[in-house]
């Protein structure tokens, strides 16, 4: 568990998966806006920074010459050797305020505690949060083992400051002292009570034994973790499907295409051509959509959610170890445990919501179900039997073509339309909006990354996203996700 310190919080950040089709502008008409000429040009790099990678520069300063700026505008990623320096000064500068936190005696030094505990734990996740995402996107083998080694050195490091005896008194000290509590803001005080329920989440208030026990089983949830996330980029357990090639003329002839160049072929003895399909999602996807056979649709469906048995066995026992690490420390579960300091408060709560919600949306559930059960029956009038996982995607498609959808609706909505179409939703309700912007030589790890700014309704700079959406070997293939690379945070009052 990273616990108290680790307070940047991030989504699950990988990017993976076939990559995102680009759409050619000559299909394409600028979406039409009522808002002011410098605006629409505006809206139109957004899109084409996505929809026309090669026809635009937002990425040519990857190639570009001259001093670089520092991975993500940070001066101190400038290079592998830069980046591994980086981590060891946040630990020094790290040592620094932990040896002000414990020295505190004064009053004015003990008001600066919550303070010291909020500037160390950004000077270790601006490096350590950048270590993850870098060590999980960057196609150089030499920073990737850089963010390894900084990452694996800095997590042993955090570790042993979140059971940190020491600081967790300090902080009870300043909380429990009237006069100091009193004094706290109410930012100060929330962010000092987070502080301390994570640092109990952590163990920290138990009994050696029962320390021991919490320190065990967090170093096992983080190894089988990371074993549950590795297994994901794993070849389906259920193996090659056999599928004759003649069941395929149903799909997308691109995907075809990809399906055939991907897998083996061969021929049966009986003569009949098949491809020996290994299911990742994306050939299982379109199979399940528009193959017409229903055995190859459940040998395809079954191969391809079949898990990896190093991926179950890493999953049963974290569920197995999470459970004993809530108990550990006084809930009734894991769920409870994460539960008890967020909006729904409790497993009882969001069950109860999510059961809600079904009974509320049960009748159009069923008349979807009757609806499937009529497009089949047109179709396959001596079919009775119940639909089956496999069966869902193919008829949802066939009654959405019976209807006059269009078969591919995808192709309507280009990376570039949907990012611009996000920024016009983020203005209307927030007031802010997504600018394309020209990164600065050594700012981005690969030239297909895309960095927009975000800005206020006023043109003010709000902050920075960088889009790494496309997939390549590179990447570490554990899902989409995000990354706080670094957060906001008042700086002008820093001890």
């Amino acid at each position: 568990m990273r616990g108290a310190l680790w307070r940047l919080h991030r989504v699950l950040p990988r990017a993976s998966g076939r990559r995102i089709p680009r759409i050619a502008r000559a299909a394409q008409r600028p979406l039409s806006t009522g808002l002011h000429e410098a605006t629409r040009e505006e809206d139109v790099q957004l899109r084409d920074a996505f929809d026309l990678p090669t026809q635009t520069t937002l990425g040519s300063a990857w190639f570009q010459q001259g001093q670089p700026t520092g991975l993500l505008m940070e001066s101190r990623f400038v290079s592998p050797k830069s980046f591994r320096q980086s981590g060891q000064e946040a630990m020094a500068e790290a040592a620094t305020l932990v040896e002000r936190v414990l020295g505190a005696q004064t009053h004015a030094q003990r008001r600066q505690v919550v303070k010291c505990l909020d500037q160390l734990s950004d000077a270790l996740c601006r490096v350590m949060d950048v270590a993850e995402l870098v060590r999980q996107v960057h196609p150089d083998s030499s920073w990737q083992a850089a963010a390894e080694e900084v990452y694996g050195g800095m997590l042993e490091y955090m570790n042993g400051l979140n059971t940190h005896v020491g600081l967790y008194a300090k902080l009870v000290e300043v909380m429990d002292d009237p006069v100091i509590a009193a004094d706290l803001s109410p930012v100060e005080r929330e962010v000092a009570l987070s502080f301390r329920r994570d640092f109990e989440r952590s163990g920290i208030h138990l009994a050696t034994t029962a320390h021991a026990r919490f320190v065990e089983l967090s170093s096992r949830i983080h190894d089988q973790s990371r074993e549950f996330l590795r297994s994901q980029a794993l070849a389906p357990a259920g193996g090659a499907v056999p599928v004759p090639v003649d069941q395929l003329r149903s799909l997308p002839a691109p995907v075809v295409m990809e399906i055939l160049q991907a897998f083996p072929s061969r021929k049966r003895s009986d003569g009949v051509t098949v491809v020996d399909i290994v299911p990742d999602d994306y050939a299982a996807q379109y199979i399940l959509r528009d193959c017409e056979d229903a055995g190859v649709r459940e040998a395809v469906f079954r191969a391809w959610q079949h898990g990896a048995p190093s991926a179950v066995q890493a999953l049963e026992g974290l569920l197995d170890d999470r459970l004993a690490l809530a108990r550990t420390v006084g809930f009734e579960s894991f769920a409870h445990m994460t539960l008890d300091d967020k909006m729904a408060k409790s497993p009882e709560h969001v069950d109860g919501f999510l059961r809600g919600l079904a009974t509320q949306a049960q009748p159009q559930w069923d008349a979807v179900a009757r609806a499937l059960h009529r497009t089949r029956s047109r179709t396959q009038p001596a079919q009775l039997s119940a639909l089956q996982p496999w069966d869902r995607d193919y008829w949802v498609n066939r009654q959405q073509m019976g209807l006059g959808a269009l078969p591919q609706l995808a192709e309507y909505f280009s990376l570039g339309r949907v990012v611009l179409g996000l920024s016009r939703v983020f203005a209307r309700l927030y007031g802010v909006t997504l600018r394309a912007a020209m990164p600065q030589p050594g700012e981005i790890w690969h030239p297909e990354v895309r960095k927009l700014e975000v800005v206020d309704e006023n043109g003010r700079l709000l902050g920075l996203v960088y889009c790494d959406v496309f997939a390549r070997d590179s990447k570490a293939h554990v899902g989409a996700a995000h990354f706080t690379a670094r957060c906001a945070r008042r700086v002008d009052d820093d001890v």
